[in-house]
């Protein structure tokens, strides 16, 4: 109990060791239990501060290997110089909502998938880069990596980041040799470059897709629409029954008017000769030949027919009403006259599509090229030593702060 761990009062000119953290008498405390405390706030000062401090620069110093860095910066922009609404919207059929945003989201993911390390792969040799033996064994790839291992390494090495505000995507390349550094920056930059376009082209052809389809079904349906008007004309032997009924009524009406002309002269003739007279019968004959005329020109308007079949091929081959195939064909015109003007119409979507594909086209554009570095920047030195002093002490002070704490406890 408390009572029990009482100690007598500390001799006159005994050393007492305090805390840093201590607050009030610590009279409680012997001389010996005040050292113990003191050493270990001393001790885990040393532990937790003073010998990571000195690994570090030990490590900086003397074994860390100099790595330069390559930074290129580049967007994603559309031909007409306006934010082109992003290759989701325009692979789903979809309105954009946005901005490049979306796509630029998509390059830094690419610039960290397995996909691009296998292309990256397939035009530098990365071992040949980051497993030479200068670099230090923390950063240097091992040999015998797997693709997910070479995939978080090079996620090290090769770093993107993404400006919203002013849409650039900013990828830093680091390697041991200022040309290594410089190659593989190019190799990313035109891998970023074949990615865009392979999903622009994409784009394209979805967005295009549809209005190639509905092109060749309207074709498809317009040529049906010809062939069957070719197939009637040869069944009916006619271009265009329709003409060919306006020939036969303007036939039919001349001869009406001989008919009536005829008629007037033989009721002038009747006034001043015999009923037997050969005028009167001449007339007579070239009235009824007229009306026998008109009676012909009647049954082939009826028929369909622009020839009088012989008698004994008309029961065994029956003509259809004229008015009838006006009416099919008629129906066959409108038809076609509607297929071409749906057509037509899909032409001109096509041709709007094709437009508004090149409008949404991508590219990447450059805005800062790759260029040899003259000097190393990492590691950096002061930084990371300052950092790592700094999360020392407060991981020191959190550890020394218990100790107060158990002390505290234990008076």
């Amino acid at each position: 109990n408390a009572a029990a761990r009482q100690a007598p009062p500390a001799p006159e000119g005994a050393a007492i060791t305090d805390l840093p953290f201590a607050a009030g008498p610590i009279d409680a405390l012997t001389p010996r239990e005040q050292r113990l405390f003191g050493w270990l706030t001393y001790a885990t000062f040393l532990v937790t501060v003073i010998l990571p401090v000195i690994a570090t620069a030990t490590y900086l110093f003397a074994y860390a290997a100099d790595r330069y860095a390559v930074e290129v910066k580049f967007a994603i922009r559309s031909p007409g110089g306006m934010p082109a609404s992003d290759i989701v919207g325009m692979v789903t059929g979809g309105a954009a909502a946005g901005s490049t945003q979306s796509d630029s989201y998509m390059v830094v993911a690419y610039l960290q998938s397995r996909q691009f390390l296998d292309e990256l792969s397939g035009q530098i040799d990365l071992a040949a880069i980051y497993s030479v033996p200068e670099a230090d064994a923390l950063y240097r790839l091992p040999d015998g990596a797997s693709k997910e291992d070479q995939v978080d390494y090079l996620s090290g090495m090769v770093i993107p980041r993404y400006d919203a505000t002013a849409q650039i995507i900013t990828v830093e390349v680091q390697a041991f040799a200022p040309e290594a550094a410089r190659l593989v920056a190019e190799r990313v930059l035109s891998t970023a470059d074949q990615m865009v376009n392979r999903l622009s082209e994409q784009a394209r052809r979805d967005t295009v897709r549809l209005a190639e389809a509905e092109v060749a079904r309207a074709e498809a349906s317009l040529r049906a629409q010809r062939e069957a008007i070719a197939a009637f004309r040869q069944t009916e032997q006619q271009i265009d029954p329709a003409a060919t009924v306006a020939t036969q009524e303007g036939v039919l009406a001349q001869l009406q008017g001989n008919l009536a002309s005829a008629r007037a002269d033989l009721r002038n003739l009747q006034t001043f000769l015999a009923p037997d007279a050969p005028s009167i019968r001449v007339l007579q004959s070239r009235i009824a030949s007229i009306e026998d005329q008109i009676t012909a020109e009647r049954a082939r308007l009826g028929s369909g027919r622009t020839d009088t079949p012989p008698p004994d091929t008309r029961a065994a081959d029956p003509a259809p009403d004229l008015g009838e195939s006006v009416s099919v064909y008629e129906s066959l015109a409108v038809d076609l006259q509607f297929h071409e003007r749906a057509y037509l119409s899909a032409l001109a979507s096509l041709e709007a599509a094709r437009v508004e594909a090149d409008r949404q086209q991508r590219y990447l554009a450059s805005v800062v090229l790759p260029a040899t570095p003259d000097s190393a920047i990492y590691p950096r030195i002061a930084l990371t030593l300052t950092l790592v002093a700094a999360v020392a002490f407060l991981l020191w002070a959190i550890v020394a702060m218990f100790i107060h704490i158990i002390r505290e406890h234990l008076r």
